[in-house]
């Protein structure tokens, strides 16, 4: 599967969405298997457990859940569109609907890092390291990373820039 597929971009001549944290994914199933899997621990093995443990896996079990819903509900679904046509960038998340976060002209794109890892962004001018937004998936230092850079790059980068006013189609 292609990374446009795995980010859900949508591209036409004036406007490209996608949503960068699809990725998350993997992770949410893994929270969803670890809380049933100490569901389950806590509901056969109850009797025989000392209370410590109980208390432990309960409040594991409600990390988990709370952590999983956090993901899903505020990160997992966000889009962001680009559109030429009303020179905006806008931030659509289902629950809490669609906002401009900028428009075009005053947008940057920077790069950005978190544990190791590191992300492309957007920001307004002189202002992107304050607030800025994550437009791809985390990139590490491994080979592997190098190709979806690469496609990263030149199937979607690219048609972000040329939708930029004053950039060369």
């Amino acid at each position: 599967m292609s990374l446009q597929d795995k980010l859900r971009v949508v591209r036409t001549p004036d406007r490209i969405s996608l949503q960068p944290n699809r990725r998350l994914a993997a992770v949410l199933k893994l929270y969803a298997i670890a809380a049933v899997a100490l569901g389950l621990l806590l509901a056969i093995f109850y009797r025989w457990l000392g209370e410590g443990v109980i208390v432990i896996c309960a409040a594991l079990l409600i990390c988990l859940v709370i952590r999983g819903l956090v993901d899903y509900i505020f990160w997992y679904n966000v889009r962001y569109e680009f559109d030429k046509a009303t020179n905006a960038v806008y931030r659509e998340n289902p629950p809490f609907g669609r906002k401009q976060i900028m428009r075009l002209d005053e947008m940057v794109i920077i790069t950005g890092s978190a544990s190791g890892d590191w992300y492309y962004a957007i920001g307004i001018k002189k202002q992107q390291l304050v607030k800025n937004y994550r437009i791809s998936p985390f990139f590490g230092s491994a080979g592997v990373y190098k190709l979806m850079i690469t496609e990263f790059e030149e199937d979607i980068l690219v048609h972000i820039i040329a939708l930029l006013p004053g950039s060369a189609h």
